[in-house]
């Protein structure tokens, strides 16, 4: 794994000087009018709560160990009788309930208003979740220090004087953590849910079981945890590498830890929903109990990430094992919902099964998605008669969906807009705008991840109703969920460096109103935010500071690299060396980084006072006559682009671990044709192919490069055939056509796709991923 950086190695150098946002909140509240002022706490300013009313102790005993622990000043919490009570001139921060309706404002449930002034501090809301949430708000106003666990020195502990009425837009915000292909300790899971309660997020989604690994006790089905909770070994890199650790893998939470975790969250107001997978995704259960499954086994802990075809046998024992494990699930989380998965089910087993075959017949189901609706109606009476809603991934709208089944959309908003449409309530969780694990930044330079690019400002534009759906629809969404799916994230530190701050981006999104967003402000806010996140000692990434790079040709027929970062206060500074950029180093030019040979470029953004932000951004740019050269494509890449808009001429070559960094075409052939702007002499034309079987990339079964002075009328220079090296798990092939100085301006490069995958290789029949890069002419 390549090494990251994140805030807690980077203290001396990351911490950006900049003033302070005095009403840096996030999620931004939907009404906050600043007034002039502030109030000031000092060592005897007093915290007073109702008399009994024992739900706002423990919020008023938080705001005092905070002040204890950051300003060693102890701030007396008093009782006082609500009839006649005046809040004016008491020199204290007030805890004041309120009746759902007051005034002219109706307060929900999570919904609050704040109100400092110079004289005193009153947090109004009618429910503690509500007075939570307006505690939170407050601590955002105060210095950032609040946050620190040790004292802080000479800081003013000032408030400023404003007014806020705030309510969610969504009551459905939430988390999910994968703990099954990694696991993480109870003190980290605490520690994440604390940062839920920060962002005013309510619901972590704990994913307990999947194919790697079992990590629930289930008292009844001991061997759940002696035998499903270990695998004999884990992936090292990528799954593409196809290697493996050799180190065996387990661990899992005790019924008491798990009720331990549960009462902590709901002290923090973040309700917990469990993940028990089904009917796929069950290897690890399967190696417990074989009979359970179809084959009858025997089966192993998966050791591979990805999807396994052995999944539950729909039998009366699967059912009966189910809703055991179901019944004691149930009794250690109290909230409405239970996660049933209900994902990436493949059908193989049940095809094969003379068992499911017959009960298909018996109960007049027409293919295998009935079948899977089938299972899930029958777990989704199962929780109806126990009191609880079932949640599941899209997938269980195949075959026809479950009648109580609440839907969590992730292959894209579809899923949600289907739910919606059959009156079922929908979380909106898609993987282009909420999947955490995906890369937050230049491949090269970040931590393997599972692939994807999903930067700060892609989560924070997106918008839970979709489009075309009527405001009564809009109503069955019930709020966003990021995921944070753990195949590459082994680690505390990882899982934070993946998460923050792109779960803040998506705080804001489930809780403000999407016409009340603005980007700019809310990376504003942001940098206030990074100060809390440091001294919360989160591992937060930089990345929104990172400079990204794209290549292009100026009037002057040179190939100037464009340079650029998110945040416009910052200086972008830069070597074509191969030396790391300094504060002393070469300032960027909106003109561009002139390249007339093979070099690396390396930048990094830095404040005004030369204080270094974020990472290098380092390239190696391969110049020729086709660098920074616009093409047209007959078939457009949906997904792998390539790093930039004109991926295979960016003079960047595509890397044997990082798929981001190709140009990949699925079951279509590369047709490409690049202009070189005028009629020049040819010598050779080069291109690189991926092959990596196990991701379903195959080398193009041949090649063809044509030649044109004027884009119509083209020349063969060269056709070959290309063999598929039967034997290589992954290559990359590199070739280069000799086409004897021809001249032409429009070189045509045509890749035939491997067409349908072979019977040998696990995808049979699916269409094959054709990837390449960088083509370079000389």
């Amino acid at each position: 794994m390549k090494k990251f950086f994140g805030v807690i190695g980077l203290i001396a150098l990351s911490f950006y000087s900049i003033a302070q946002n005095k009403y840096a909140i996030i999620p931004k509240p939907t009404q906050l009018i600043q007034t002039a002022g502030s109030f000031v706490v000092n060592a005897q300013t007093k915290i007073l709560i109702p008399r009994n009313n024992p739900d706002l102790r423990p919020l008023a005993e938080m705001l005092a160990e905070r002040f204890l622990i950051t300003s060693g000043m102890t701030l007396n919490i008093e009782e006082f009788d609500l009839t006649g009570f005046a809040p004016a001139n008491t020199k204290a921060i007030i805890f004041m309930p309120l009746s759902p309706k007051s005034g002219d404002k109706t307060l929900g449930e999570e919904d609050y208003t704040l109100k400092v002034e110079t004289n005193s501090v009153v947090m109004s809301a009618s429910t503690a979740k509500g007075e939570f949430y307006a505690l939170q708000s407050l601590l955002q106003l105060l210095p950032t220090e609040i946050y620190s666990s040790s004292a802080a020195n000479d800081v003013k502990w000032s408030i400023p004087n404003c007014s806020i009425y705030d309510r969610p837009q969504f009551g459905y915000r939430g988390l999910m953590l994968d703990v099954s292909r990694h696991f993480f300790p109870v003190s980290f899971i605490k520690k994440y849910i604390d940062l839920l309660a920060l962002h005013k997020m309510n619901t972590f989604h704990w994913h307990l079981t999947d194919d790697q690994g079992w990590r629930i006790e289930i008292k009844k089905y001991p061997k759940l945890t002696e035998i499903g909770s270990k695998r004999k070994e884990s992936m090292e890199g990528h799954f593409t590498d196809q290697r493996f650790d050799g180190k065996p893998y387990g661990g899992f939470y005790t019924q008491e830890q798990i009720s331990e975790v549960v009462k902590y969250a709901q002290k923090k107001f973040v309700n917990v929903i469990p993940e028990i997978e089904m009917p796929g995704h069950a290897m690890a259960a399967l190696a417990s109990y074989p009979e359970l499954g179809c084959s009858k086994g025997p089966y192993e802990v998966g050791v591979k990430w990805g999807v396994y075809d052995d999944v539950f046998c729909p039998t009366e024992q699967t059912f009966s094992f189910l809703e055991d494990v179901l019944t004691e699930v149930i009794a250690l989380f109290p909230g409405n919902y239970v996660h049933i998965g209900g994902d990436e089910c493949p059908k193989v087993s049940w095809k094969n099964s003379p068992f499911c075959q017959e009960l298909m017949k018996k109960e007049g189901l027409k293919d295998e998605h009935e079948l899977q609706s089938y299972f899930i109606k029958r777990i989704d009476k199962f929780l109806t008669s126990k009191g609880k809603k079932m949640i599941g991934w899209d997938e269980i709208l195949e075959g026809g969906i479950s009648p109580n089944a609440t839907i969590m959309s992730w292959r894209g908003i579809e899923g949600g807009i289907e739910a919606v449409k059959q009156n079922h309530d929908a979380i909106m969780t898609p993987g282009s705008h909420c999947y955490l694990d995906a890369y937050q930044s230049d491949p090269s330079s970040e931590p393997v991840a599972i692939g994807g690019f999903l930067p700060l400002e892609k989560v924070y534009s997106y918008n839970p109703i979709p489009a075309g759906i009527t405001a009564e629809q809009a109503k069955h969404i019930l709020g966003v969920q990021g995921n944070v799916w753990t195949e590459y994230i082994a680690t505390p530190s990882h899982a934070e460096y993946m998460v923050f701050p792109r779960a803040s981006a998506l705080a804001e999104v489930g809780w403000t109103a999407n016409t009340a967003k603005d980007y700019k402000d809310f990376t504003t806010r942001l940098k206030t935010h990074f100060e809390r996140l440091r001294f919360l000692a989160v591992n937060y990434s930089n990345a929104y500071y990172d400079v990204s790079a794209s290549s292009s040709v100026n009037a002057k027929s040179q190939v100037a690299v464009k340079l650029k970062t998110a945040d416009n206060a910052a200086v972008i500074r830069y070597t074509i060396d191969g030396t790391e950029p300094t504060a002393s180093s070469l300032v960027y030019q909106p003109t561009g980084v002139i390249v007339t040979k093979d070099a690396t470029v390396r930048a990094t953004a830095f404040t005004d006072k030369g204080q270094k932000l974020g990472k290098d951004m380092s390239k190696y740019y391969y110049i020729n006559k086709s660098t920074g050269r616009k093409y047209t494509l007959v078939s457009q890449p949906t997904k792998y682009l390539g790093g930039e808009t004109y991926g295979l001429t960016n003079g960047v070559k595509g890397e044997a671990g990082n798929l981001d960094t190709w140009v990949g075409f699925e079951g279509k052939n590369l047709d490409v044709t690049i202009d070189l702007g005028q009629v020049m002499n040819l010598q050779t034309v080069s291109f690189a192919f991926l092959r990596a079987k196990s991701s379903w990339i195959m080398l193009p079964r041949e090649v063809e490069v044509l030649v044109s002075e004027d884009g119509k009328k083209f020349t063969s220079a060269k056709k070959m055939p290309i063999g598929n090296l039967e034997g290589e798990e992954k290559v990359i092939q590199q070739l280069s056509v000799g086409i004897d100085g021809k001249k032409g301006r429009f070189v045509r490069v045509i890749a035939q796709n491997y067409g349908k995958l072979p019977d040998n290789h696990p995808g049979k029949g699916s269409p094959a991923w054709l990837f390449v890069d960088e083509i370079g002419i000389d």
